[in-house]
């Protein structure tokens, strides 16, 4: 006999795409589900009240994530009913914060330094040899605010700037690769594997216009993405990378990659795939 579960679903109009497509594969499995926007949520101790909480939202709040994690761990000390986190508290900070997705993943991401304004000539000297950088922001998602620029305009435009990241540019050699992964405690899948291929640009993003198309996941392919998927601790991650000179590089974590993006341009039921597996690990943990 087939068990239903609550489902409790954070959502945000910057991510009112995929979520609707989340929301009714929940629906149609006869799941019992609370859509809650991100801006009027209920205390942390409602929200961990359910099977499966799913994070679809834009908050960059570390203490909102901090209040939560606390939470569920007060739960799991008093031996009270934890949910499934889609995703972890702490998992989410690392992937929209940069610094810390560095610290991660050091030896998987291009060269890179934080701006503090007082060393910013020593961090661009690092990069003496390079015809431009890339300068993004500390707190982000979807490229947004990231730019290329030749060195000698960063040492200018940039030499009192404090809290900005300085990158390594490295051209992609196809394209800008993008996985979509699952993972909880060593169940481990990979549901999408794709190039965006930009049209006369150096990136892709959520302002950029770019060409999916598939691309296989080799043996090295999935290692590399298997070690950040267990290593940062996404649930739900959408791995961005590049190929270059024979090696991959980390790019970005996103824990709310885009899913409605693989469906109409490759026809991959991403959120199929994401109840499948929440379904069959919310069972383990019950």
């Amino acid at each position: 006999m087939k068990k239903f579960f609550t489902f409790h679903i954070i959502t945000s109009s910057v991510f009112w795409t995929g979520a609707p497509l989340v929301i009714v594969e929940i629906l149609r499995r006869g799941h019992y589900l609370s859509v809650l926007d991100e801006k009027l949520l209920p205390s942390p101790k409602k929200l961990l009240e359910c099977d499966a909480l799913i994070d679809m939202s834009a908050i960059t709040n570390e203490k909102f994530y901090r209040t939560l994690e606390k939470e569920y761990k007060n739960r799991v000390q008093l031996g009270k009913k934890t949910p499934l986190m889609i995703d972890p508290p702490g998992a989410v900070i690392d992937s929209f914060d940069k610094n810390r997705t560095h610290k991660h993943f050091r030896d998987l991401v291009p060269q890179a330094y934080t701006l503090r304004g007082h060393n910013n000539s020593k961090v661009f000297d690092h990069f003496k040899d390079d015809e431009y950088v890339v300068i993004k922001p500390k707190i982000g998602w979807g490229g947004k605010g990231v730019e290329r620029i030749e060195l000698a305009q960063a040492r200018d435009i940039y030499r009192e700037a404090k809290g900005v990241i300085v990158q390594k540019y490295i051209p992609f050699e196809n394209g800008v690769g993008r996985i979509i992964t699952l993972n909880h405690e060593g169940d481990f899948e990979i549901v999408a594997s794709y190039l965006r291929v930009p049209h006369n640009s150096w990136r892709t993003g959520v302002d950029m216009k770019y060409t999916c198309v598939p691309h296989p996941v080799t043996k090295d392919l999935r290692q590399f993405t298997q070690t950040i998927s267990m290593r940062c601790g996404l649930y739900l991650n959408g791995i961005d990378y590049i190929y270059a000179d024979g090696k991959y590089f980390l790019l970005e974590v996103n824990a709310v990659p885009a899913i409605k993006e693989p469906l109409e341009t490759l026809g991959i039921d991403v959120p199929k795939k994401l109840l499948d597996h929440i379904e069959r690990n919310v069972r383990v943990t019950q």
